[in-house]
C-alpha cells in the first residue's frame, strides 16, 4: 500500500513538473500559458491529450516529437522526474506539518521554474525572484523558532559579498545569481549558503568539463549557474533533514 501511495506522490508531483515547465518556458518571452495548448517547438503541432502525461509521453515517443519526430530537450523529462522525488521527500518528511509541507512546496517549485528560465534563456526574472522571497519569509514564520537577526545578516553578508565580487569580476556571477543565492541565505542562513555554493559550483564544473569533453569545444554559450544553484539548495535541505533523524 506504501508503495502505491509514493507512486501517486511521485506521479501527482511529476504533473505539477509539467506544469511548472510551461511557466518557465513561457512567461520569459511572454507566450500566454493559459489559453495557448500546448505544441512542439520545433514544427508548433498542437499537442493531443495523449501527447500530454508527464513521462510516460517521453518514454512512449523515446524523447522525440510525435509528429515531427525532432529530439525533445530532455530537460521536459528531467523536471517531471525531478519534481516527482521532490514531493515524494516532502511528503516524507513533513506529512505531519502540513504549513512547511506547503511553504517548502512553493519555494521548490519556484526554483524548479527559476531553473527552466535561466537554463533556457539565461534569464531568471525578477517576478520569480521577489515571489521566491516571499515564500521564504512564509516559511521562516512555520517554523517553531525563527532568528530574524541571523537570517538577515546572512543575506546582507551573502548579498555584500557577491555584489562586490560582481563588480569586481563581471564575466562572473550573474545580477540574477546574486539575488537568487541572497534569498536563499535568508532560508538557509550564512554556513548552509556557503555550501550551496560550493555544491553549485561542483556540480558546474563537472558539467563543463562533460561538455567539453564531449564536444570537443568550449560551451558556445554562458553555462547557466541558476539550475545548479536550486538543486544545490534541495540537496542541501533534505540533507540537513537526514542528519537530525
Amino acid at each position: 500500500m506504501i508503495i502505491i501511495v509514493y507512486i501517486s506522490i511521485f506521479y501527482f508531483g511529476a504533473i505539477f513538473g509539467s506544469f511548472f515547465t510551461v511557466l518557465g518556458t513561457r512567461i520569459p518571452i511572454k507566450e500566454n500559458f493559459t489559453t495557448t495548448r500546448s505544441h512542439c517547438v520545433h514544427c508548433q503541432h498542437t499537442l493531443q491529450t495523449t501527447d500530454l502525461f508527464p513521462i510516460v509521453s517521453y518514454v512512449c515517443h523515446r524523447g522525440k516529437c510525435a509528429y515531427c519526430a525532432t529530439k525533445i530537450d530532455p530537460m521536459y523529462f528531467a523536471s517531471e522526474i525531478i519534481s516527482g522525488f521532490v514531493t515524494c521527500l516532502l511528503y516524507y518528511f513533513y506529512a505531519t506539518d502540513l504549513l512547511q509541507l506547503l511553504a517548502l512546496a512553493f519555494m521548490f517549485s519556484l526554483l524548479l521554474v527559476i531553473s527552466i528560465t535561466d537554463y533556457l534563456y539565461l534569464l531568471i526574472p525578477d517576478r520569480f525572484q521577489l515571489l521566491l522571497f516571499f515564500g521564504v519569509v512564509f516559511h521562516q514564520m512555520t517554523l517553531p523558532t525563527t532568528d530574524w537577526p541571523a537570517a538577515f545578516i546572512s543575506f546582507f553578508v551573502i548579498f555584500s559579498l557577491l555584489f562586490f565580487t560582481g563588480l569586481a569580476l563581471p564575466d562572473g556571477i550573474g545580477g540574477g545569481d546574486v539575488k537568487l543565492l541572497s534569498i536563499l541565505s535568508l532560508a538557509f542562513g550564512l554556513e548552509p549558503t556557503l555550501f550551496i555554493i560550493l555544491l553549485a559550483s561542483l556540480f558546474a564544473g563537472f558539467c563543463f568539463l562533460h561538455t567539453y569533453l564531449t564536444n570537443g569545444s568550449s560551451l558556445q554559450r554562458r553555462l547557466p549557474f541558476g539550475p545548479f544553484l536550486a538543486a544545490s539548495a534541495v540537496v542541501v535541505h533534505f540533507a540537513q533533514m537526514v542528519l537530525v533523524l
